[in-house]
């Protein structure tokens, strides 16, 4: 300590410090109850959005019900026409061929789109 630290100190040997009222103690309660707080407004938050991802998922599930049906029928009413054309009387190869590639062209797509998007949220 310098001499002139230890002449400070003792020419303010009475005066009054701010931690001896208590103030350290208020200061750790405030920040003590802020944490605290903190805590519980981020447990509230993590709540709230599972509770909003299961009201999305079974949205999207109630929607996906009601187009799944369609979709497939679809699908296969194009297949079933795809392979009378394959394999029906009259069916030439070129015939044969494009209704083939058709099938194999859409499905490969298909396959082709969803591992694009899978891929994309795997990122």
């Amino acid at each position: 300590m310098t001499d002139f630290d230890s002449l400070l100190k003792r020419s303010f040997a009475e005066a009054h410090e701010p931690a001896d009222d208590g103030f350290s103690v208020s200061v750790t309660d405030a920040v003590t109850r802020t944490e605290r707080l903190a805590r519980l407004r981020n447990a509230l938050q993590t709540g709230a959005w599972a509770i909003a991802g299961v009201a999305v998922l079974f949205g999207v599930y109630g929607m996906i019900m009601n187009i799944a049906p369609g979709v497939l029928t679809s699908l296969g009413f194009g297949m079933l026409r795809a392979h009378q054309v394959i394999t029906g009387p009259g069916a030439n190869a070129m015939q044969a061929v494009s209704a083939a590639m058709t099938q194999i062209l859409l499905v490969t797509g298909a396959l082709a789109g969803g591992l694009v998007a899978y891929r994309a949220t795997q990122e």
